[in-house]
């Protein structure tokens, strides 16, 4: 009788130790991982400490697997009172894991009408997107890909830049699993002669594909300084015009020589 009671001692003084202080990799919907533990639930948002470097962030309980989620569940049971930790991040970008293997080629379709040598000249321009993902086993869920797609002034003096579309377009990617789609096209217009180059031309394209947790996964542009611009880009609305460092110029009217066709 005495050593059951000390084994059963024994196991109530150890199960705390199961629950506080325990880390684990969650895992994103998206497939990403982070080591962390559990410090707080509030709502449907759970904050998590980092194990590599001790800081403090919060996510969204549904951009977790639902095995994380049922550890979530466990712990919220274990502990019922508990309130949520401080957090310094609050973006569930800062998950750690490694990028989902993913390529993209996107080809421009285009036709031009009008003379050669002077005149007015327009060019219908699309963009033909693929998408694949390289992953033998990963799936991609609940991501989302974004295509910007720009022009110029026809005058090479200027140096703004006009964005036409900002696309967005939901994929699921399943392993080895491929995405295609058209954009809508644009006409842009132009005059080229040797006295007179007004109009707009075209300049290039955007692709940015984020996973469910908004973090970056891949980046295609042309020209390729585009693809440094990913970050300012997301945070842009279109039609704009854009100074040469890549900002909205607020009351800058966009040129009527492109014509957004739906």
């Amino acid at each position: 009788m005495l050593r059951s009671a000390l084994t059963l001692l024994t196991c109530l003084l150890c199960l705390p130790l199961l629950v506080v202080g325990e880390t684990r990799f969650f895992v994103s919907t998206a497939g990403s991982l982070l080591e962390a533990e559990i410090v707080g639930l509030s709502g449907d948002k759970v904050t998590l400490r980092k194990k590599d470097d001790g800081g403090v962030l919060t996510v969204p309980r549904t951009t977790l697997c639902r095995e994380d989620q049922a550890h979530i569940d466990a712990w919220a049971a274990a502990h019922p009172d508990a309130a949520p930790a401080p957090s310094t991040e609050t973006s569930p970008q800062a998950s750690a894991g490694p990028k989902f293997s993913l390529t993209s080629n996107v080809r421009s379709a285009k036709s031009t009408r009008g003379g050669v040598d002077g005149g007015y000249r327009t060019i219908d321009l699309a963009y033909n997107i693929q998408v694949q993902n390289r992953e033998v086993t990963r799936e991609l869920k609940g991501a989302k890909i974004t295509i910007f797609t720009f022009a110029r002034p026809a005058d090479a003096g200027d140096d703004r830049l006009y964005l036409m579309q900002k696309l967005e377009f939901p994929i699921d990617l399943r392993a080895q699993g491929k995405f295609e789609q058209k954009t809508p096209e644009v006409r842009l217009g132009y005059y080229q002669g040797l006295s007179s180059r007004d109009g707009t031309r075209e300049h290039g394209y955007l692709l940015v594909v984020t996973d469910a947790a908004g973090v970056v996964q891949h980046v295609d542009g042309t020209p390729d300084g585009l693809q440094k611009r990913a970050d300012e880009a997301l945070k842009l609305t279109a039609p704009s015009v854009l100074d040469r460092d890549f900002r909205a110029i607020p009351s800058a009217p966009f040129p009527s020589s492109i014509e957004l066709i739906r």
